[in-house]
């Protein structure tokens, strides 16, 4: 009964047009979870994306907002009574008197759009989040493994690429950014003075036991006798005791059998 009333809750607060856009967005989630190199990554911003649309209206709606939304007054005077003979009208004159101040004051908007779409990024990870947001899973895999950043301002990013970072990786930033936000993006590459990436941050714990392991005198015993070995993984005993205490199978108690003798 409870399933029902939700159930039902839910069919009057939800239109099929809403259930329509949505199973649409799955199905093309799922396409784009099945494609991308990192499964996880993918459903999370589909999740994200759902979650945006929620609150914005359908096509119906748009449409009836657009219809019902008041139409601005032209811009301009009345047409100017010509000579006494023809009665032909001359607005010319007039019109280009009016539209100097509209044509500054259209300049000035235009120029501070582009200010005004660069202050939402003040810093470099909502330009992150905005990768994200637009599911862009192959540029975001890229910024975050092989882009050391130098200095950022909004619209500018300055950056020392990793030694196997797409040559293209500025190219491809500046590109994207300028056709989500409307705005130029000035991505420069410099050859030093970066930071760690992204993907070393979050894996500074991981590089840090990678780093004392490396220093092992038995280590580095090891790699100079295989020049071409890798650290694949660290455990410590303690993860190693609790890997092998969940995967040893639990004990079983004696059943009792009726048919056993005492």
């Amino acid at each position: 009964p409870d399933e029902r009333a939700r159930g039902l809750s839910m069919a009057e607060r939800l239109s099929m047009r809403v259930l329509s856009r949505m199973w649409q967005m799955l199905l093309k989630a799922l396409e784009e979870v099945a494609a991308a190199p990192n499964a996880m990554m993918a459903a999370e911003m589909a999740m994200i994306r759902l979650t945006h649309v929620a609150d914005l209206p359908d096509p119906e709606q748009l449409l009836r907002r657009m219809k019902t939304a008041p139409i601005a007054a032209p811009l301009g005077g009345g047409p100017v009574p010509g000579g006494p003979g023809g009665g032909v009208t001359h607005s010319a004159p007039r019109a280009a008197v009016t539209s100097a101040p509209t044509a500054s004051g259209a300049a000035t908007a235009l120029a501070q759009a582009p200010e005004m779409a660069l202050a939402r990024y003040a810093t470099f990870a909502a330009v992150v989040e905005l990768i994200r947001a637009n599911r862009d899973v192959k540029l975001l895999i890229e910024v975050e493994s092989h882009l050391r950043l130098v200095h950022y301002a909004p619209g500018r990013i300055e950056f020392e690429p990793t030694a196997d970072a797409p040559r293209d990786l500025a190219a491809t930033l500046a590109q994207r950014l300028q056709s989500w936000t409307g705005a130029r993006w000035g991505v420069s590459v410099v050859g030093a003075g970066g930071g760690r990436t992204i993907a070393e941050e979050r894996d500074a714990e991981r590089l840090a036991a990678e780093a004392e392991m490396k220093a092992n005198p038995v280590v580095q015993a090891v790699f100079a006798a295989f020049p071409g070995a890798q650290i694949k993984d660290i455990r410590t005993q303690s993860e190693t005791r609790t890997e092998a205490a969940s995967a040893a199978l639990p004990e079983v108690e004696d059943e009792w059998d009726p048919f056993e003798e005492n």
